[in-house]
């Protein structure tokens, strides 16, 4: 009888701190980045003398299961001059960034830089880990290219008629890192939009996904792993990270990827190249000032 009371103290227990570490890890991929817009307007946090930048996103943005390239853009000596703001929340789909976009506009930023649209693909080219971490039941319209092509436009035409900022787009990031694979031919379809949008609204292109994407052939790596189980390697890598400490990095190399965490998310190499990209997007428009 003693030894089924332990049993059954020590299951409740085992249960009990599961539960704790679940959403502990929930809350943590919530939160915030501390130079979110809400943030920025509430505590005025404005730096004099500095052009302020805002990087608006899902996952690779926000930067907390995804490596934080707009820190690292805001700590290159060349950015010295320049203020973040992170606009990047988890899970978020083009129409998710429309919906929060007043946030941004009220910052009155003098550059934006916009990454979205992996999650609107994610919806199609891996609906198990869509199901379980973007907000599917909010959208207006179930994702597709052309609710995403309605949408980016959207954001674009709010952003130039209601600031004065420059206006950069990001390429999306490769999607697993075979490039012959269904899930990166769909992103290059996105990829597409996004190019055909920057120049109907003459703002910038910037080439992140070809970026990547020469980076694996450097390495000749063009079929490398694809996106199978990203629900379940994003989950560990998620228990991971947050549980265990270990860096996104660390979890790159368990998971057999160059560039990514779990198939979806970002490692130090592939967010660098984002930020470099952010970097010399600033640096072209500083050259144009002065011109």
């Amino acid at each position: 009888m003693e030894y089924l009371f332990v049993g059954i103290l020590v299951f409740l227990l085992t249960v009990a701190v599961d539960l704790i570490l679940f959403y502990q890890r929930k809350s943590k991929v919530k939160q915030l980045p501390s130079n979110n817009p809400q943030a920025f307007l509430e505590k005025g946090l404005r730096h004099e003398g500095k052009k302020l930048v805002a990087v608006i996103g899902g996952d690779a943005v926000h930067g907390n299961i995804s490596y934080n390239f707009v820190d690292d853009a805001a700590r290159r000596r060349s950015c010295h001059n320049y203020q973040f703001i992170n606009a990047g929340v988890n899970g978020s789909t083009a129409y998710d960034v429309l919906q929060r976009l007043n946030g941004v506009i009220s910052c009155q930023p003098d550059y934006v830089v916009i990454l979205v649209g992996l999650n609107d693909a994610i919806a199609k080219i891996a609906p198990d880990f869509a199901r379980k971490n973007i907000n599917l039941a909010e959208q207006l319209e179930k994702p597709s290219l052309l609710v995403y092509e309605k949408n980016l436009a959207l954001i674009v035409s709010r952003l130039k008629a209601e600031t004065h900022a420059k206006i950069g787009l990001l390429s999306l990031p490769v999607a697993g890192e075979n490039l012959f694979s269904k899930a990166n031919k769909e992103i290059d379809q996105y990829n597409e939009v996004i190019q055909k949008i920057a120049e109907i609204n003459n703002v910038s292109y910037l080439p992140f996904n070809e970026k990547l994407k020469a980076y694996l052939k450097s390495k000749g790596q063009t079929r490398g792993r694809s996106l199978k189980n990203s629900k379940k390697l994003y989950e560990k890598a998620v228990i991971e990270h947050f549980v265990y400490g270990y860096s996104l990095d660390r979890i790159s190399v368990r998971n057999g990827y160059l560039l990514l965490t779990d198939g979806i998310h970002l490692n130090s190499t592939a967010g660098m190249m984002a930020a470099h990209q952010i970097e010399l997007f600033l640096k072209k428009n500083e050259l144009k000032a002065i011109q």
